[in-house]
């Protein structure tokens, strides 16, 4: 069971708990208390919250969103839910969503995918955008270049190897070198993704931060990858340059 810690608005030493269901998914809940404006949590109170989700066989947490202990909880053998999967398998929506909402049209855009290496994720993309997009470039070691063939044979499509340095925007999955340019990084975090939102079809609760209990409601059949939709948000650097 995935765990969910929460800073309560009170005052105490007592850790509550209790299994919880929020958008469909059963929580292992502990509350710890954080002082009266709920940000003030002592560090006994969440190294005792730590040790409950432990003794229930949680290894995975969610939390809200900004929580402050990720730390302690890393330390205690707890781990955020991650979303760097739902990120990468969204990877093509993604990129087509960031094009429009920066006035590009697929069909003359080249985007680039880099990556350590050509695993599902990644090639489920080059199949989905090569249909779309006027050029990819590929940056993986060793295995781009058979992407690239196939590319080029399956769709005629322009496909360059190591030339995203010229590429509207880059995707830059799992062991993706650092670069230039406008990127997403499909690590997992809201700060790679540029201001784009992934979103449900519906209203998540906000006591949780969104993309991983997103990203669990997929890993757990809940949600479907189609049932995504990418909503445009504001880029986070108007220059081009994405801020990751």
């Amino acid at each position: 069971m995935v765990g969910w810690m929460a800073l309560e608005a009170r005052r105490g030493w007592a850790v509550t708990e209790e299994v919880r269901t929020t958008a469909g998914l059963r929580l292992h809940y502990v509350g710890v208390p954080a002082g009266k404006a709920g940000r003030r949590p002592s560090r006994r109170a969440l190294e005792r919250g730590a040790r409950r989700l432990r003794r229930a066989g949680c290894r995975r947490v969610l939390a809200a969103p900004g929580f402050p202990a990720w730390a302690l909880l890393r330390a205690a053998g707890l781990r955020p839910v991650d979303p760097g999967p739902l990120c990468a398998a969204l990877a093509a929506p993604l990129a087509l969503a960031w094009l429009a909402r920066e006035g590009l049209a697929p069909e003359r855009a080249t985007v680039a995918l880099a990556g350590g290496r050509v695993d599902r994720a990644l090639f489920e993309t080059a199949a989905a955008l090569a249909p779309r997009v006027r050029a990819l470039a590929v940056e993986v070691p060793r295995e781009g270049e058979a992407l690239l063939r196939l590319l080029e044979r399956e769709w005629g499509l322009p496909a360059l190897e190591g030339a995203r340095g010229g590429a509207d925007l880059t995707l830059r999955f799992p062991g993706a070198p650092a670069g230039t340019g406008a990127a997403l990084d499909l690590s997992g975090t809201e700060a790679g993704l540029d201001g784009l939102v992934p979103a449900g079809p519906e209203e998540l609760p906000g006591t949780l931060e969104r993309l991983p209990l997103l990203a669990l409601l997929w890993e757990e059949g809940r949600l479907k990858k189609e049932e995504i939709r990418i909503q445009p948000g504001k880029s986070l650097d108007r220059t081009g340059q994405t801020n990751l």
